[in-house]
């Protein structure tokens, strides 16, 4: 071949001569290993990255992680829970024996009395 030109390997201009020889290093087949590599872990991680994010988006990881912090969170709920009920004053119990139940009967009456001409005995009058 009267017109292929032989360089070495520094002193190889860029050409685009079609009948440049270019010779397969070893650095350069690193290089491309290297780079089809990469283009592989890039490929996984973003792939990986998107099915995590489908994942965060789905009720299953919601009810996992709402099962997961209510199961820490029990305690101070239960906790909780005790402090509100002894705040809560208790309802009085009924003494049969209170000297003064007639009292209390009388404006219970007079209550319901009350109620009662407000729903209806003051609109019919």
């Amino acid at each position: 071949m009267k017109n292929k030109i032989e360089f070495d390997e520094l002193d190889a201009p860029y050409t685009l001569d079609p009948n440049f020889y270019s010779k397969r290093t070893p650095s350069r087949i690193r290089t491309r290993l290297i780079s089809v590599v990469a283009l592989i872990i890039s490929g996984i991680t973003f792939g990986s990255g998107f099915l995590i994010f489908l994942y965060m988006k789905s009720p299953a990881f919601e009810n996992q992680l709402t099962n997961q912090v209510l199961k820490n969170m029990n305690w101070i709920i239960a906790d909780e829970f005790e402090k509100k009920i002894r705040e809560l004053k208790p309802r009085p119990v009924p003494d049969p024996n209170d000297p003064n139940a007639w009292f209390w009967d009388y404006i219970e009456q007079r209550n319901k009395e009350y109620i009662e001409w407000e729903t209806k005995g003051k609109w019919e009058n």
